[in-house]
């Protein structure tokens, strides 16, 4: 699918239009025979926007700049990822090439409807997408970084509840939130990696050294490193929630097995006691006292009594 967006009624010399922003969403034959009239150039693969050298994403052919960048994908769903997105700049036309649908896509789209003269060259399309981008990438980090302040919460008991069990149930939604927690900002700085690359790269060219698209530019590169920070930050509270998260659930597990742990140091000595008399042997002098059974049984209370005293008093019950 082809959608252009913002494009003046402009032509170059060989009368093809120039300028304004084309998004192709998963291209058809027809979608490439399209840019191919438009703009001399071939669309990327797939193949060739996952490219992992840099050499690949980002370079320039004559009078056309080519680069790739992760963009954060389903960010609030609970399975976020990136999308790989491909950004020609030729003609005073920006092209973007992606395999999938996004959000900030929409948006940034639904503004140049609006306000055709947001993409009204190819630069100012494309500084503006990476600036509804890194917007959209500071809001999923801000969601993230207002969650994680309110886990500690939930994870620990209220000062009226100190010592109480937590359910299983709830320690395992929490282990869960905090996995996708961890997933959100890793796919948050994965992104962020990619456009700080982009943009750095981006700056160094003719077309962002104007006295408006310069200093949008860096602004942009600026906000990236700022927001790298920031994730580093979340992510480090995002791991200190899960060893909070973790040392509860040692907690639990401890006190489980201090609780098997005494009650077998209780229940020993009657078992010793029983097993002695349990015996069958003739020559045991026991066996002749009257008295006998009621004794083993006192002796065996007795023997379960003062080591639950003991362990009561040691404060381990």
């Amino acid at each position: 699918m082809l959608k252009r967006y913002g494009h003046s009624d402009k032509t170059g010399p060989d009368g093809r239009p120039t300028g304004g922003w084309i998004d192709v969403v998963s291209p058809t034959p027809a979608d490439e025979a399209e840019v191919e009239t438009l703009l001399g150039i071939d669309i990327p693969t797939h193949d060739d926007i996952r490219s992992i050298e840099p050499s690949s994403r980002l370079y320039r052919d004559g009078d056309g700049v080519f680069a790739a960048a992760q963009i954060v994908l389903r960010g609030d769903s609970p399975s976020p990822r990136t999308m790989s997105v491909a950004f020609v700049l030729k003609r005073q036309t920006l092209l973007t090439v992606r395999y999938d649908d996004s959000k900030v896509f929409d948006l940034f789209a639904a503004d140049c409807i609006r306000m055709p003269d947001t993409a009204r060259s190819g630069e100012h399309g494309l500084i503006g997408l990476l600036e509804a981008i890194v917007d959209r990438t500071a809001e999923l980090l801000e969601t993230v970084g207002d969650a994680v302040d309110d886990m500690p919460e939930r994870i620990h008991p209220a000062a009226g509840e100190l010592g109480k069990r937590r359910d299983v149930a709830e320690l395992q939604t929490v282990l869960a939130e905090i996995q996708l927690m961890h997933r959100r900002t890793a796919k948050a700085r994965e992104s962020l990696v990619s456009l700080g690359r982009m943009i750095g790269y981006l700056m160094v060219q003719p077309e962002f050294q104007g006295a408006e698209i310069g200093p949008r530019a860096k602004s942009v590169a600026s906000d990236i490193v700022s927001l790298s920070d920031h994730a580093s930050f979340v992510a480090q509270n995002i791991q200190f929630v899960l060893d909070a998260a973790l040392g509860m659930v040692g907690i639990e597990q401890n006190a489980i097995v201090k609780f098997f742990s005494i009650v077998a140091v209780v229940l020993l000595p009657p078992t010793l006691i029983a097993g002695i008399y349990g015996m069958n042997f003739t020559a045991m002098p026991e066996l002749s006292w009257p008295w006998g059974y009621p004794l083993a049984l006192l002796a065996m209370t007795s023997s379960a009594i003062l080591p639950y005293l003991w362990c009561r008093r040691r404060g381990w019950l």
